[in-house]
């Protein structure tokens, strides 16, 4: 079987995703402080439990890097501050996708390396995203255009 990654790649790898889900946890505590009104309660309810399943997924990630014999950088990339309801569901959406992407390029690596149990555990995180996804998608779905 050809290797398309090494070790050391991957690690680089997940730590990009940490740093994303960083990004993404911040987001959502910003948009959890910033949503107002009626709809911004409703956005509060639902990010509440997001915020914590993110942090999950960056403990797992910060904890595989250092399995894998590297150390998680914890950087935290700029991002977007939108204080309007449709641009902070369109902007958790986009990072959403990314997250998606990301890791099923990462599944694909520990597939090459033989880490199965990583390959497993990443495709759990596709599925946990994917639903975030599904669920930011209906909440602008919802929302009439001046919102």
């Amino acid at each position: 079987m050809k290797r398309t990654v090494t070790k050391a790649k991957l690690i680089e790898h997940l730590d990009a995703d940490l740093s994303r889900e960083l990004k993404a946890i911040l987001l959502y505590m910003w948009c959890h402080s910033m949503a107002f009104g009626i709809r911004g309660h409703e956005l509060r309810e639902i990010l509440a439990p997001e915020i914590h399943d993110e942090i999950k997924h960056v403990q797992f990630l910060a904890d595989k890097i250092i399995a894998l014999g590297g150390t998680p950088r914890f950087v935290v990339p700029e991002f977007k501050r939108p204080t309007a309801i449709r641009e902070m569901l369109e902007y958790a959406l986009s990072i959403e996708r990314e997250a998606v992407q990301a890791y099923a390029e990462r599944v694909d690596e520990a597939s090459d390396l033989g880490e199965t149990a990583l390959q497993v555990k990443l495709e759990e995180l596709i599925t946990e995203e994917t639903e975030h996804l599904e669920l930011l998608q209906r909440l602008v779905k919802g929302l009439s255009p001046e919102q």
